[in-house]
């Protein structure tokens, strides 16, 4: 798999549970949750999903041959970038313990605690540590607070 086709699909899976726009080769149009997707062919699965033509659907699967563009609607509220600076800086690690994964953005502290926007996954005192900070971190995400 080519760097290129990696950066696409890790740009997607960035993507999954998110609202987006996905306007087709046709002018047809449909908003909604980007539920999931085909790497090879890049058909995608909408849910909730409102169409150009008012119509409103549980699902909808398009094939990835009529996709002209897919817009994002929301912003993700958590950035692994980010979050293991603030990580760092509240726990006095140091930068070679913490981990960023960009490709599906998250955040590996210690190869065992596994930081995403769904969660922290670990156990232990550092773990609990980890998701105060997340909790903090998230929380003011929502504020619009850096």
């Amino acid at each position: 798999m080519s760097y290129a086709s990696r950066s696409l699909a890790g740009e997607l899976v960035r993507l999954i549970d998110k609202r987006v726009l996905v306007k087709l080769v046709d002018g047809k149009a449909y908003a909604g949750r980007l539920t999931s997707f085909d790497q090879t062919s890049l058909h995608v699965v909408l849910s909730d999903v409102e169409g150009s033509d008012g119509g409103r659907y549980h699902r909808v699967i398009i094939n990835g041959s009529r996709i002209s563009e897919i817009l994002v609607q929301e912003q993700p509220s958590f950035n692994a970038e980010e979050f293991a600076s603030v990580v760092s800086q509240k726990l006095g690690l140091r930068s070679d313990v913490i981990k960023v994964l960009p490709d599906v953005n998250a955040v590996i502290i210690y190869d065992r605690i596994r930081v995403t926007e769904a969660g922290v996954e670990g156990s232990g005192s550092l773990a609990q540590k980890v998701y105060e900070i997340y909790m903090e971190y998230m929380e003011s995400r929502k504020k619009g607070v850096k």
